[in-house]
């Protein structure tokens, strides 16, 4: 039963990327980086990146030890780490607001803004 899940995931993990890209989605976190790394892999072969093809599939063989739970606190981490960042530039803004230096109040927001899409993209990426 098992390889007949594993070798349908497979061969429905291989379809076109646009596809497959949505597939992924709806599995687990650690099936659904499989099968992207998967869909790379195809991709790669087809372009012909050996090296890129490597490097995806010693990820891919790392897979074995992954672990829904560890992905989820990973990302979790990275999550507290980046709002962290976030907090200590809103306060290096407020200190630098209070001197008046446009200049410095201007680095200080686009610093912000940068740990704000940091954020973003941590919270909207798949595990």
């Amino acid at each position: 039963m098992r390889t007949a899940v594993a070798t349908a995931l497979a061969a429905w993990c291989v379809m076109p990327s646009a596809w497959s890209a949505n597939a992924c989605d709806s599995l687990g976190p650690c099936a659904a980086r499989t099968c992207r790394l998967d869909a790379q892999i195809a991709q790669a072969k087809d372009k012909g990146q050996a090296r890129e093809v490597a490097a995806l599939e010693r990820q891919r063989t790392d897979m074995v030890h992954c672990d829904d739970d560890g992905l989820k606190q990973k990302r979790k981490m990275a999550l507290d780490q980046a709002q962290a960042r976030i907090d200590a530039r809103e306060a290096e803004l407020r200190k630098v607001q209070a001197t008046g230096d446009a200049a410095k109040i201007s680095k200080a927001q686009r610093n912000l803004e940068n740990a704000r899409k940091a954020y973003a993209e941590i919270e909207h990426s798949p595990l």
